[in-house]
C-alpha cells in the first residue's frame, strides 16, 4: 500500500490500483476518483460519490452515507482500510464491522475522532492532524509505502 500527497489531493495505491481522494478539480481521469461530499452527486464511470458497493480489479470498496460525508471501506488481500473526512454514523459502523472484522488502517483527513480509533482498533493511522495515541509512534511524511501486515502502532501525519 502507498499513500502520497500531491498538491492538495491524496493518492492511495492498493496493489496496482491508484485512487485520487477528494481532488479539488476533477480533470485527471487516469485514476478512479473517490469523493466524500454527498452534495456533489457525481457518481459515474470512475468517479465514486455515493453509498454503494464497488470493485476495481481485486479491490472491493463500499461507500457509506453519513449525511454530511461519505466514508469508504477498501478491502483486498493486502489491506482493509477506512477513509473518512468526518464521523461515521453508528449504523454504518456496524455495517463496516459486518463486512470486515479487522480494519488495519484508519485514514482520516481534516478530522480525527478517538471513538473511531477505539471502535476499529487499527494498527496504522494516516491523517493530516497532529494526534497522539498511547503506544503509537508518529512519523511526519509526504509519502509512505508500507506492508500493512508487517507494521503496527504507527501514525503517519501528512
Amino acid at each position: 500500500m502507498e499513500v502520497k500527497k500531491d498538491n492538495n489531493q491524496f493518492e492511495l495505491t492498493i496493489s496496482d490500483t491508484t485512487f485520487l481522494l477528494d481532488p479539488l478539480k476533477i480533470n485527471n481521469f487516469r485514476y478512479p476518483i473517490i469523493l466524500t461530499n454527498p452534495n456533489l452527486n457525481i457518481n459515474k464511470n470512475t468517479i465514486f460519490n455515493s453509498a454503494g458497493e464497488y470493485n476495481i480489479k481485486e479491490i472491493y470498496f463500499w461507500g457509506f452515507d453519513n449525511k454530511k460525508n461519505i466514508s469508504y471501506l477498501f478491502s483486498n488481500k493486502e489491506v482493509n482500510l477506512i477513509y473518512t473526512v468526518g464521523d461515521i454514523l453508528e449504523e454504518n459502523l456496524k455495517k463496516i464491522k459486518m463486512l470486515n472484522k479487522e480494519i488495519e488502517v484508519l485514514f482520516t483527513i481534516n478530522f480525527f475522532n478517538e471513538n473511531l480509533f477505539s471502535f476499529f482498533k487499527p494498527k496504522i493511522i494516516i491523517t493530516n492532524q497532529n494526534i497522539n495515541l498511547p503506544k503509537f509512534k508518529k512519523e511526519n511524511v509526504n509519502k509512505i509505502k508500507i506492508n500493512v501486515k508487517k507494521v503496527e502502532n504507527l501514525i503517519y501525519i501528512f
